[in-house]
């Protein structure tokens, strides 16, 4: 068994992980800022307000804004394009429609046509079918011979 484990030091906290989060007695409690948002209590750190450090500061956020504006407006031109492909679209999707709707409306009479024709005919639909049928069979021989 290793000596770091001694019967003495079982119930001991490290003290390297007890100096992460202070001491018990808060004597050292003067150098913890109040708030992170405030400067340090009892401290001589100052933050860096110069001319220089300002402008560098100025300068990136002027040059981050320059991206953050040439990314909108790339992001507007692809929501501008994208509205008028949709449009485009919804053009193509209503002219299609039409278009199925019309080619149903000429379906439908030329079928009422034709029964209009078969039964003025004389003939049965049954003997039509039995004739379609025959002559299915005829081409199917041709195409298989």
């Amino acid at each position: 068994m290793s000596s770091r484990y001694t019967s003495d030091s079982l119930n001991q906290r490290d003290q390297s992980r007890t100096q992460l989060f202070g001491s018990y007695d808060n004597t050292d409690r003067e150098d913890t800022p109040v708030s992170a948002y405030s400067d340090n209590v009892g401290s001589n750190k100052k933050f860096d307000y110069s001319q220089a450090s300002l402008a560098q500061l100025e300068s990136q956020s002027s040059e981050q804004m320059n991206v953050m504006g040439s990314k909108l407006k790339a992001l507007k031109h692809l929501s501008l394009k994208m509205g008028d492909e949709i449009r485009g679209s919804n053009d193509t999707v209503n002219n299609l429609n039409d278009t199925f709707q019309n080619t149903t409306v000429k379906l439908k009479s030329t079928f009422n046509n034709m029964m209009d024709m078969a039964s003025r005919s004389g003939v049965s639909i049954k003997t039509w079918l039995l004739i379609f049928f025959l002559v299915a069979i005829l081409f199917f021989w041709v195409w298989i011979t």
